[in-house]
C-alpha cells in the first residue's frame, strides 16, 4: 500500500513538473535579464494544475506499481487534453477558484 502511494505521488510530481515546464508562459519564469530562472509555484497554482490533471483523467493511469503506459493512445489522448486545459480557460478558472477570486 505504501509503495502504491509513493508511486502515485511520484507520478503526480512528474506530471506537474512536466506540465509546468511545457505549459507556463515563457515570460513567467524568466528573470529581467532574459535568463530562465524558475520561480516557486504558489499553492493555488499547484492545486489548479492538479485539478486539471485529474479532470483530464491522467490520475486513472497512475495506478499500480509499473506506472502509466505513456505510449498508449489513451494516455496520449488524456495528456493532450490535459495540456489543452492547462493552457486554456479551465486552468485559469481553477486558479481563480483556488486564489479566492473565482465564482
Amino acid at each position: 500500500m505504501k509503495k502504491n502511494i509513493a508511486v502515485a505521488f511520484a507520478s503526480i510530481a512528474f506530471a506537474l513538473a512536466g506540465a509546468v515546464a511545457h505549459a507556463a508562459p515563457a515570460d513567467a519564469n524568466q528573470a529581467s535579464n532574459g535568463s530562465e530562472e524558475a520561480r516557486p509555484l504558489t499553492r493555488a497554482e499547484v492545486a489548479a494544475d492538479l485539478a486539471v490533471w485529474k479532470r483530464a483523467g491522467l490520475d486513472q493511469f497512475s495506478r499500480g506499481d509499473s506506472g502509466p503506459d505513456v505510449n498508449s493512445p489513451e494516455y496520449r489522448a488524456a495528456y493532450a487534453n490535459y495540456l489543452r486545459m492547462r493552457r486554456g480557460a479551465e486552468y485559469q478558472a481553477e486558479l481563480a477558484r483556488n486564489t479566492g477570486h473565482g465564482e
